[in-house]
């Protein structure tokens, strides 16, 4: 077999993808881009060599003929992987478990069994220190939810590859999907949901599509991305599209209970902080912060061991909230 075969064949071997069909004629367009000028029938008699030996498989129940990857294929590693890396892969699965939609992290799972399986066979202290570490997340936990595999391929696919795609989605609060056209622009993960921030058709505003809702894509790489004169991504979120605002702060001066205050002595909330003792023993917080919900949600969070003493539109804001409060309570017990 000549080096150019071997080279050919190996640029095949990762353009064949795992979650999704790619007929012969796709793969044998990605060759070419890569300056392997072959045939289709060519690409086709490669992928039944290929097949022999690693995990490809062919779907022919339908036309055309698709290809991909196993399921549950392990993960090929040229060179192969060490133990650092082995370790980054099962720390990175710990932290990202509780963050991330699974269909997201099923990306990785080849990878990740292929760490497991690295750290199982070393015989060195370093395998156990997986056992020796935990991340707890602040906050209530909330399960993302799921994405489908094959729209996340083809939403990633798309975004890379600047064009567009087609998409079957369902907007929140309705029964019915609808088809749409979407210029992908960028992604936002907040929260355990991925934000695709697109425009629709050919119109210019900017929308968010929540990708759990998206129940199928198709892609359509002769369409390029028409991006914006002007836009960013960057831009886009400092202009408080996800509750990120543009420069808005407030200096904020809150009384806290001891106990609820601790963990500001470690963890600042902005490099201008200043805590003190107020006269109740309290502990006074001043620190110029971005005026945001989240800034909101963490301070109601503490209940009443919490007093907002400032800025006075925030005091209020706060005081209706806690007269609200009141009232729902005292007419549950009557």
């Amino acid at each position: 077999m000549s080096g150019d075969t071997i080279l050919r064949q190996w640029a095949l071997l990762k353009a064949v993808p795992r979650y999704r069909k790619a007929t012969a004629q796709e793969l044998q367009q990605q060759l070419a881009q890569q300056g392997f000028n072959i045939s289709e029938r060519s690409v086709q008699r490669d992928l039944i060599k290929l097949s022999r030996i690693f995990p490809i498989e062919a779907d022919e129940r339908n036309r055309p003929y698709g290809w991909r990857y196993a399921r549950d294929a392990q993960a090929m590693d040229v060179p192969s992987m060490d133990m650092p890396t082995a370790l980054t892969f099962k720390l990175a699965q710990a932290f990202l478990e509780p963050l991330m939609p699974p269909t997201t992290l099923d990306a990785l799972s080849p990878h990740m069994r292929r760490a497991e399986q690295v750290l199982t066979e070393a015989n060195v202290p370093l395998r156990q220190w997986p056992e020796k570490v935990r991340f707890l997340p602040r906050g209530q936990p909330l399960i993302p939810p799921d994405v489908c595999s094959e729209v996340l391929e083809v939403v990633y696919q798309s975004l890379l590859e600047e064009h567009r795609f087609r998409a079957v989605y369902r907007a929140r609060g309705s029964d019915k999907a609808s088809e749409y056209l979407v210029n992908p622009l960028g992604l936002v993960y907040r929260n355990g949901l991925i934000y695709l921030v697109c425009t629709l058709f050919d119109y210019t505003d900017l929308r968010q599509l929540v990708l759990h809702r998206m129940e199928s894509a198709e892609p359509l790489p002769e369409q390029g991305v028409t991006v914006p004169e002007g836009f960013s991504l960057d831009s886009y979120i400092r202009n408080n599209a996800f509750d990120v605002p543009a420069g808005e702060t407030l200096v904020l001066e809150v009384l806290f209970e001891p106990e609820a205050a601790a963990h500001l002595y470690e963890l600042k909330v902005s490099e201008d902080q200043q805590l003190s003792r107020a006269s109740d023993d309290r502990v006074r917080l001043t620190a110029t912060v971005a005026d945001t919900l989240q800034l909101r949600w963490w301070l109601k969070g503490f209940g009443a061991q919490v007093e907002v003493l400032g800025p006075p539109e925030l005091r209020d804001e706060f005081a209706d909230e806690a007269a609200k409060l009141l009232r729902r309570y005292e007419a549950e017990e009557a």
